[in-house]
């Protein structure tokens, strides 16, 4: 999927579609899943590569998801390595119970916190939520705040 957004073009690798694909909340049983973001950052365009899945350590109910710090740093230095430091930290993904998505109170301040909280190497950052029907994205700036959102599917 390509988009652009201001004089930058965005691309979310199509393997992270099949990935949030399996952890649609489809059914009453299955429970919110998440990860992080990761890609590649280029002169005029921002690659959304690949994306971490939940791991044991990971907190999941069918409203909440909270990732773990641990795992999450452990697939961020994975990707790092292997891609001769190129791959770094993009943004965070997780699913909602609902066909079109929203974030939520919580999503925003969450995300935000992170954003403010933690050294990046990124001007922009992602947050995307799966839905059943539907995927939410937004895009945000170091100060945390939204520079783009949109639906789609």
């Amino acid at each position: 999927m390509h988009f652009k957004f201001e004089n930058i073009v965005i691309i979310i690798n199509e393997n992270l579609l099949d990935v949030f694909n399996k952890y649609i909340q489809d059914d009453d049983k299955k429970k919110e899943a998440g990860g992080i973001l990761t890609g590649l950052i280029y002169n005029d365009k921002i690659e959304i590569y690949s994306c971490s899945i939940p791991r044991s350590y990971d907190k999941r109910s069918r409203y909440n998801f909270v990732r773990s710090k641990i795992t999450a740093q452990e697939f961020l230095i994975d990707r790092f390595n292997l891609s001769d430091g190129r791959e770094i930290y993009l943004g965070e993904w997780h699913t909602h119970p609902e066909q079109y998505p929203t974030p939520s109170y919580c999503d925003i301040v969450s995300f935000k916190k992170t954003i403010k909280t933690n050294r990046f190497y990124s001007d922009l950052f992602f947050m995307i939520i799966v839905g059943t029907k539907g995927v939410y994205l937004a895009i945000y700036n170091k100060k945390g705040i939204v520079c783009y959102e949109n639906s789609f599917r």
